[in-house]
């Protein structure tokens, strides 16, 4: 495959991947471009310096551990800092008697069969997202070309801006459940945005009373679905390393348990009582009860003040 060829398919299948698989589904596209025996794809935080999110193909995931335990001695990542976008070959560092002989090759590299590193970083200075890229061959006679390196520098941005479509359409997409209010982030598991509404942002900093920053303030917490802070109400969903997140101010339908919400739905279609028991398979007199309920929780009195709430909620 063509360079030329990689970026088309790129921009035009990215959509159709699911958010969690983009990443191994776009290192195994670039493995006919470059080929490569394993690769890393990783992003952090350059406050922590850590991995947040990390996707790798035919090498173990071990590698992740063993890059962070020896990054002091990695000589490659600060070449990458001073080269940031462009492509770094091991090579350009150390030479390979220096490198094959030293404990950064013997304990990070060797136990994995790594030979030959083609490595790439890029730092988004606003939000301090930084994206590793390191490709890997398990043979010492085959190392990276110049060429190579090149297709790397030129590839490396339309992997960037093709995640960030990705991620873009997944922070616009809405279920049929999801309120039309809800504006969305998308972050990883230690809170730093990767993809941000701006009315996201303007809602937690008008009812948190706190200044925004690159950061979610509450905890991610794995099999969490929903959770409240003040009269904001959360919604999370996990996509592989990634969790997308919906925020909306809290109205008076949070008021009524699901139940009731689905009799106000069925109100609101202008259904009667006995259309609506049987698709809830209830009676008309529950229905009847349920709605009685829901008037005491709301203070109206018949169903053109529910319908005149619902509308301004939706509108």
């Amino acid at each position: 495959m063509t360079p030329d060829n990689f970026i088309s398919q790129l921009y035009r299948q990215s959509s159709l991947i699911p958010l969690e698989e983009f990443s191994t589904w776009a290192l195994n596209l670039l493995q006919q471009v470059i080929p490569f025996d394993g690769a890393v794809w990783a992003t952090g935080h350059v406050s922590t310096q850590t991995f947040h999110t990390q996707a790798n193909i035919d090498v173990p995931e071990e590698i992740f551990v063993q890059l962070k335990k020896h990054l002091a001695i990695n000589p490659i990542f600060e070449k990458l800092l001073l080269n940031e976008g462009g492509a770094v070959d091991m090579r350009d560092v150390l030479a390979d008697k220096e490198f094959y002989q030293s404990d950064l090759y013997h304990q990070c590299f060797k136990p994995f069969s790594i030979e030959r590193i083609l490595s790439s970083i890029h730092i988004d200075q606003r939000s301090g997202i930084f994206t590793l890229l390191s490709l890997y061959r398990y043979h010492r006679d085959e190392p990276f070309s110049v060429e190579e390196k090149q297709i790397q520098n030129r590839l490396l941005y339309h992997l960037l801006c093709a995640a960030s479509h990705r991620q873009l359409l997944a922070l616009t997409q809405k279920d049929e459940q999801e309120d039309y209010s809800s504006k969305s982030a998308i972050c990883d598991n230690a809170g730093i945005y990767h993809c941000v509404d701006p009315s996201f942002l303007d809602i937690l900093e008008s009812h948190l009373n706190q200044p925004n920053s690159q950061k979610f303030p509450f905890e991610i917490k794995e099999q969490q679905v929903q959770f409240t802070e003040g009269n904001l109400q959360f919604e999370q969903q996990k996509h592989g390393d990634l969790y997308r997140l919906t925020v909306r101010v809290q109205h008076k339908l949070d008021l009524l348990s699901e139940r009731e919400k689905q009799v106000v739905e069925g109100i609101c279609q202008g259904r009667t009582f006995k259309l609506i028991a049987r698709d809830l398979r209830l009676s008309p007199s529950t229905v009847s009860n349920h709605l009685y309920r829901i008037y005491l929780k709301l203070g109206i009195h018949n169903r053109s003040e529910l319908v005149a709430i619902a509308n301004k909620i939706n509108q």
